[in-house]
């Protein structure tokens, strides 16, 4: 006997348990205090506290003509240009993510970090997440070395970056999401990307290219990265394990890079 096609009655409550399913496993995922943002969150205001701390004691570095702070954030790991270009330090190309230009600065991206380091968190999970934090820092970095911006420092990067994967999920899997969750992704951040795109035109000192490149980064890994919430798209375990690997390791190198130049200039 031939089978009859799926009534539109059926097609209908089958989508509708589809988004509750994946309402409820966003749900399920969100924490209060998601441990990945939280402890990225915690070190970048630390580093800034000690670099506030240490910046009296600090020697020249390289007996640059820069202000006492302005030297502190080169001893730290700002992206400079010259180090990277002529002296190697691709380190830098991290680290300066975890510093801030002032007060201000810092309680910005830390506001921003935490917002959509919570929904980027539950929507990807710990270690696609950070992968996500390090990546899109990355490309905000290359960009901005690439376009000449000769000093930064800032998280940035890595926020717009959460912010390009959050419209790309949104815009991805627009069928699949149930409406609190299509108010929050997708077209819910495309004016937010839109006013700091006319915000860093229009503010002096704002690394535009530094922020498209984060937006970019994250929009890419957004298209071919698997999440924790959609049925199916998980995507292979050991793939998850190699973006915890790289990030931890690119991390952990930076980290005592910092440490090293510290140590060197005090």
């Amino acid at each position: 006997m031939k089978r009859s096609p799926p009534s539109f009655e059926a097609i209908h409550l089958n989508e509708a348990l589809i988004r509750e399913e994946v309402l409820e496993n966003f749900r399920m995922s969100a924490r209060k205090w998601p441990p990945v943002t939280t402890v990225l969150l915690a070190i970048i205001v630390a580093t800034h506290f000690l670099a506030v701390s240490l910046a009296p004691d600090l020697d020249k570095f390289k007996d640059y003509p820069t202000d006492q702070w302005t030297n502190a954030l080169l001893v730290f790991g700002a992206r400079s240009t010259p180090e990277i270009v002529d002296s190697g330090q691709y380190y830098r190309t991290i680290s300066c993510m975890f510093l801030h230009g002032d007060l201000f600065h810092l309680l910005l991206n830390g506001v921003a970090l935490f917002g959509l380091g919570r929904l980027c968190e539950a929507t990807y999970g710990k270690a696609r997440f950070l992968w996500l934090f390090v990546f899109s820092g990355l490309c905000g970095s290359l960009m901005s070395l690439k376009g000449g911006v000769p000093l930064s420092v800032g998280a940035s990067g890595a926020i717009f970056g959460m912010l390009g994967a959050g419209v790309v999920f949104g815009l991805r899997y627009r069928k699949e999401l149930p409406a609190p969750l299509r108010a929050i992704f997708g077209r819910g951040l495309i004016p937010w990307v839109i006013l700091n795109i006319v915000i860093g035109l229009n503010v002096d000192k704002i690394d535009n290219l530094g922020h498209m490149g984060g937006l970019l980064g994250g929009c890419f890994l957004a298209l071919v990265m698997g999440n924790q919430v959609i049925r199916d798209e998980g995507g292979p375990q050991q793939r998850e394990q190699i973006f915890f690997a790289v990030s931890i390791g690119l991390l952990a190198y930076t980290a005592l890079r910092m440490i090293q130049s510290v140590t060197t200039y005090l």
